[in-house]
């Protein structure tokens, strides 16, 4: 099966949609669950982030940057995403 245009958005949409639902059940475990080991593992989040470029017009300036902050349970999230779009096609 060739991948289309319409697939692609979908893949990328879904992958993103899974980083953030993890990460924000990691953060929300992380509030919930007591000091220590597994509350450490599962709120550790790596953040990468792109520096804001300016693109300063003389009327305006905008300004573009992209970080993605994700954790143990956004990779989890991920493949999740994955499947579920495995399955649904």
């Amino acid at each position: 099966m060739s991948l289309t245009r319409k697939s692609v958005k979908m893949i990328v949409l879904s992958i993103l949609l899974g980083i953030a639902v993890g990460t924000l059940v990691g953060d929300l475990l992380g509030l919930i669950l007591p000091e220590g080991i597994p509350r450490d593992v599962l709120t550790y989040a790596k953040s990468f982030t792109l520096e804001p470029v300016t693109l300063n017009l003389l009327v305006f300036s905008i300004t573009f940057g992209v970080s993605i902050k994700f954790n143990l349970l956004g990779i989890l999230g991920i493949f999740i995403m994955i499947q579920l779009l495995k399955w649904s096609w």
